[in-house]
């Protein structure tokens, strides 16, 4: 404390009696290299037994919250299940469990996080289920079976800093400090790296794309050909693609970066959101990528999507299937109209679902109405496609008319291609 006041009073000395104070005089941890506006990052120091917590606010960087925290009981970078170590490295917490959900031991709250992450696991690493966690117990120095224990009212105040998948929990044996200057241009360069690999992957080829990463990495490449062709095909229709980075962080560990961004996808009309990429960068004079994955997928996309592929589809649909599409819900009005059911429910997928009902029940009520009808015609028109990760969304007005019913309304049929031929998934109707 008495240093932090001495520093403080140099610095307004040195205000006063007219000396500039130089960006270089303030030192940040050298684990933040850069980070998102309103974002948080925890740095546990194991040697002083002391879990910090800074935030950036306008631009700034500062220390909010510092407290006791107690690591592994055995000193040294964890590298194997039931060694007592915790790990080293930049993590990020994935969950947050309350008390009741968790035995005494734990305390009031506990957050997972994601050791080992795509780095240990290339190293050989193991072990699993590093927490922050709280204590039913006195709070004691390198006391834990690997976690990072707080004392339960210090657990509460560190959750209002934790944004999941989101805020780093980095862990050294020493805070390392450099001045801000030095950071500032590290993660300048740092980031003009990252932009670059997104402009080789929004427009460039395949070896401007893999010259980013290290030989001894080969990312998974499966999608580049889909991609290339929805590509070209965007260009065609003047609606080129764009990758957007946003929230940008980059924090260091040795001699590794690893940057956490939100990626976009877009063109000048739209744009999805794909989810938190994860770049594992080694940190040299010629930065490369060593690993490359999301943390995080938008929810859309699933563990088997690319979540690139999905949503530039989605963005820029195939114009031959959007036809055929609508073409086959022309066929399916006209079947209703012509009340041939057989050939009715022949456009009904076998796992189609409305209503609370399924295909059979569904098929068994249309067939109900025309027998009761005279006659049927069913008519569309304003027909709107979009595409989905997994098929065609189409709406249209609707004009429905029977020897004893009319109605007018927006339908809306959800379609999904089955052994090569559209099929309705969903149906929805929503009346005038």
């Amino acid at each position: 404390m008495k240093r932090i006041v001495r520093t403080f009073i140099l610095a307004v000395v040195a205000t006063v009696a007219g000396f500039p104070v130089h960006a270089d005089e303030i030192r940040l941890p050298e684990a933040l290299v850069m980070m998102p506006e309103k974002e948080h990052a925890i740095i546990v120091e194991k040697k002083t037994q002391t879990l910090h917590v800074y935030s950036s606010l306008s631009g700034k960087i500062t220390r909010s919250f510092y407290v006791p925290c107690s690591t592994g009981e055995v000193a040294g970078p964890k590298s194997k299940a039931g060694d007592k170590k915790t790990p080293e490295g930049v993590y990020f917490l994935k969950d947050e469990y309350e008390d009741r959900y968790l035995t005494p031991v734990y305390g009031k709250k506990a957050f997972p996080s994601d050791y080992p992450n795509f780095l240990d696991l290339r190293q050989g690493k193991q072990g699993s289920a590093i927490w922050i966690h709280g204590t039913d117990r006195a709070l004691k120095p390198m006391d834990s079976n690997g976690c990072i224990a707080l004392e339960n009212e210090n657990i509460m105040s560190l959750a209002e800093y934790i944004h999941l998948d989101a805020t780093p929990l980095i862990i050294v044996e020493t805070i390392e400090k450099l001045s801000k200057s030095t950071l500032d241009a590290q993660g300048r360069a740092v980031s003009a790296f990252i932009d670059k690999w997104a402009d080789a992957m929004s427009a460039g080829s395949y070896h401007e794309y893999l010259a980013f990463y290290a030989g001894e990495y080969l990312p998974d490449i499966s999608w580049w050909e889909t991609w290339l062709g929805i590509r070209k095909n965007a260009v065609a229709k003047k609606q080129a693609f764009r990758i957007q980075i946003k929230n940008k962080g980059i924090y260091a560990h040795g001699d590794t970066l690893v940057a956490l961004m939100d990626l976009y996808v877009g063109t000048e009309e739209d744009q999805r959101y794909l989810g938190k990429r994860q770049l594992f960068i080694r940190n040299g004079s010629t930065p490369l990528i060593v690993g490359d994955l999301f943390q995080k997928r938008a929810k859309p996309y699933g563990a088997s999507d690319i979540p690139l592929v999905a949503a530039a589809r989605e963005l820029v649909s195939d114009e031959s299937d959007s036809i055929a599409v609508v073409e086959t819900v022309q066929q399916w009005l006209a079947a209703w109209s012509a009340k041939d059911m057989a050939e009715y429910a022949a456009f009904y997928a076998n796992d189609f679902y409305a209503d609370g009902m399924g295909k059979a029940a569904w098929v068994k009520r249309k067939k109900n109405l025309a027998k009761r009808y005279d006659y049927i015609s069913v008519t569309g028109k304003d027909y709107k496609v979009i595409q989905r990760k997994d098929g065609y969304e189409v709406s249209f007005l609707q004009n429905y008319k029977s020897s004893g019913f009319s109605t007018q309304g927006r339908k809306r049929l959800k379609l999904v291609r089955k052994g090569g031929v559209w099929k309705i998934y969903r149906e929805n109707w929503k009346g005038k």
